[in-house]
């Protein structure tokens, strides 16, 4: 009988079950890209607007999240950076991990089987909190709107 070692295609225990959400996630943007196509400059021109930063007048950690994501599905990745770097960041990543997860399991020679989805998701909420910490810095201390 062989252990269950050596039947595993990767080293992170959880590499399975994110792919199968990132299935279910690339299947659920598909139609948050078309809304973004069609009505995406009624979106980021007010149409929408953060509950947090109304009430209480501070960034929250998705603030310009949307406005990121416009820009990133048109092309304009620095805009989508410097509105939320969180965004293209996931995307990125999402990619990265996908298509690797795709060459392990089809080909078990081409990829990386010790990709570390784990540290990389906890990159991308170091990120996401540390975009909003130093927004709010600069929003309360200097009274400098980055968004």
């Amino acid at each position: 009988m062989q252990d269950n070692m050596s039947e595993r295609l990767f080293k992170d225990d959880l590499t399975d079950t994110w792919f199968k959400l990132g299935i279910v996630f690339g299947i659920l943007t598909i139609p948050a890209i078309v809304v973004f196509f069609v009505l995406g400059d009624y979106l980021i021109d007010g149409g929408i607007k953060c509950a947090v930063y109304s009430l209480i007048h501070i960034y929250c950690p998705g603030c310009g999240g949307t406005r990121s994501f416009y820009h990133m599905i048109h092309g304009h990745l620095l805009k989508s950076i410097l509105m939320n770097p969180f965004v293209p960041y996931t995307y990125a990543d999402y990619l990265v991990f996908m298509i690797n997860t795709i060459l392990v399991k089809t080909t078990k020679k081409l990829g990386f089987q010790g990709f570390p989805v784990t540290v990389t998701i906890l990159v991308g909420i170091g990120i996401l909190l540390g975009q909003w910490v130093l927004r709010n810095i600069l929003l309360l201390a200097f009274h400098i709107t980055c968004l």
